[in-house]
């Protein structure tokens, strides 16, 4: 019978990514690990470019880390 299999396996064809997508994939972010909720996310940098901003997926706890010229090399951070 047909339509009883997806094929999930298969390449997007060439210019069909959206620009969204494109955009995130360039834009700048840290990875944080939020104790408060045991929960992986990234945050992203902000406007002007002076700080990475964002929350905790469960409970919206805010989390800020300032760019620094002094600042760690480091991606991947614990929060709260």
């Amino acid at each position: 019978m047909a339509g009883e299999h997806v094929d999930l396996s298969s390449e997007m064809p060439k210019g069909s990514s959206s620009r969204r997508a494109e955009a995130a994939s360039k834009r700048p972010f840290l990875g944080i690990h939020f104790a408060c909720c045991q929960v992986y996310s990234r945050i992203f940098i902000n406007a002007t470019g002076t700080a990475f901003e964002g929350h905790c997926p469960r409970c919206a706890m805010p989390v800020t880390v300032r760019v620094d010229a002094d600042g760690s090399d480091a991606r991947f951070f614990t929060a709260g």
